[in-house]
């Protein structure tokens, strides 16, 4: 079964088997040491080996496989090793069945991984359109209108934001500001003593602004020296006022 897995997770399986040559030890380790998530497999199903291994009843090794584990070793080391009568051999079945439960396990979890995934992601499309529908349902789209003939041509839309006092501005056929001067936009509440300075603009711009005390202010736009000013100082070049 561990043929299903993605290759880091048979791996890890196959480590707490004890059956990867040393090459691919290394190689899983070094994939544990870029992925934390490896790293905790192996720990897991390592720990999980142990235990088993712990709790496995005990048998008596057979007398052919003793003498063929001291037949391979050096003489010096056939003298000295001893093996206990009570080797539990039901360990190897023990950690067969490991690789079975833990591989049912891993495909569980990843199946319900994906699950929640699946929920996670209608979840948050289901708030991303209530929230474009809320943001909607606040937004004014304003278009001011030009205060200077030289300037008809020209169409300037502001969409406001009531609740988060920001917007966008946008420009068509605006001239370029003349040199020593930008266009500075104003956000207009009738409770203020005087417009909100929104910042210079251009073609384009995301603005937002101090807050204001209605839902739908006024804007407009005027010609300020190059970096804007504090209050307004230059012709007001497009207005709109506030809404009832």
């Amino acid at each position: 079964m561990t043929s299903e897995l993605p290759p880091n997770e048979e791996q890890a399986a196959l480590h707490a088997l004890g059956l990867l040559d040393a090459g691919e030890t290394r190689q899983l380790l070094a994939a544990a040491a870029r992925d934390p998530e490896v790293r905790q497999l192996i720990d897991a199903l390592d720990e999980t080996a142990a235990q088993l291994a712990f709790a496995a009843p005990e048998a008596a090794p057979p007398p052919a496989l003793r003498r063929a584990i001291l037949h391979a070793l050096p003489p010096e080391r056939g003298k000295v090793l001893a093996f206990s009568p009570l080797l539990p051999f039901a360990l190897a079945a023990c950690l067969a069945g490991l690789a079975i439960v833990q591989t049912v396990v891993i495909l569980h979890l990843r199946t319900e991984r994906g699950v929640l995934a699946g929920q996670l992601a209608r979840v948050q499309d289901e708030a991303a359109n209530l929230r474009a529908s809320n943001a909607l349902t606040r937004l004014r789209l304003a278009t001011l209108d030009a205060k200077d003939p030289a300037y008809a041509a020209a169409k300037v839309l502001v969409a406001w934001d009531s609740v988060r006092h920001s917007g966008t501005f946008a420009a068509q056929n605006l001239p370029a500001a003349p040199a020593g001067h930008d266009y500075q936009l104003w956000v207009l509440d009738p409770n203020a003593p005087s417009p909100l300075s929104a910042g210079v603009v251009a073609a384009s711009r995301v603005f937002a602004s101090p807050p204001v005390s209605v839902n739908h202010p006024g804007f407009a736009v005027s010609l300020e020296p190059a970096g804007g000013s504090p209050s307004p100082t230059g012709p007001i070049l497009f207005a709109v006022a506030p809404a009832e």
